[in-house]
């Protein structure tokens, strides 16, 4: 039996942990510095947990790091003395696996491309998984790790997902925060925000099904300065929406 320890006991953790435990891969401790978060985790998947570095299953043969991006050299220089002979990966895509080289023979990265919020459990079988590590044995036990978990699993070295972390704040956390501009907007002017809500599934699904970029549309995009000059007229009450407006409508209208 794999002895696997997930570090930390946050969203990530928590939803990789179930959908673990879900596929059959089970987790044997979770250990978190903040006690009632681990035993809660621990609970759920009902396995051993402790708050403590020095307690961490001593024989453990895959520790995860599900742990904030400034928190992982830390955490992995407090536990490699207690756990330096298993494979140590980590969950950050914007993080070099190399952080935890200094700390852990065996090193790498199990990557959840998928943002992870309460309760909502995403779609696992379609969210990739970016697996990598410092040794080819590793490299594909981590692969049929994640095919247990993901239909999408892919090799990704540092630099690939590096520039995947960046995109995917394009695509998730930028474009929510305009659906979250759009919200404010209607509810000072006592209009519902689901108003939008085929507008924007209209919008996802054609970015699905073709190339962004061929289906964009709007004041910027037909080159309507008039709508354009009066939309930012109307923003001055908000000189950050307004200069976000400004500076995507610029972007939109540069050539590709």
């Amino acid at each position: 039996m794999t002895k696997i320890a997930i570090i930390g006991a946050g969203r990530v953790a928590t939803h990789l942990g179930r959908r673990m435990q879900e596929v059959g891969i089970p987790v044997s401790q979770v250990v978190s510095r903040t006690a009632a978060h681990a035993q809660a985790l621990s609970e759920a998947l009902g396995c051993a947990w402790t708050n403590r570095w020095e307690a961490v299953l001593p024989d453990a043969d895959w520790v995860i790091l599900a742990v904030k991006d400034d928190a992982i050299a830390q955490v992995a220089e407090q536990l490699a003395p207690f756990a330096r002979r298993a494979l140590a990966t980590h969950t950050s895509g914007a993080t070099p696996g190399a952080v935890l080289a200094s700390y852990f023979p065996r090193h790498g990265v199990f990557y959840p491309l998928q943002t992870f919020s309460g309760d909502h459990v995403p779609d696992w079988d379609s969210t990739p998984v970016c697996i990598d590590a410092n040794a080819e044995q590793d490299k594909q036990w981590l692969e049929q790790q994640a095919q247990r978990i993901s239909r999408q699993v892919f090799r990704v070295n540092d630099t690939q997902r590096a520039w995947l972390h960046v995109s995917a704040v394009f695509a998730n956390n930028f474009a929510n925060h305009c659906f979250s501009i759009a919200e404010k907007i209607l509810s000072e002017h006592n209009l519902p925000f689901d108003m939008l809500h085929p507008l924007m599934a209209e919008t996802l699904q054609k970015a699905l099904s073709a190339s962004p970029a061929a289906v964009q549309t709007g004041p910027a995009a037909r080159d309507d300065q008039e709508t354009i000059h009066r939309h930012i007229a109307m923003l001055q009450a908000h000189p950050d929406w307004k200069e976000l407006y400004e500076k995507m409508s610029e972007s939109i209208q540069k050539p590709s």
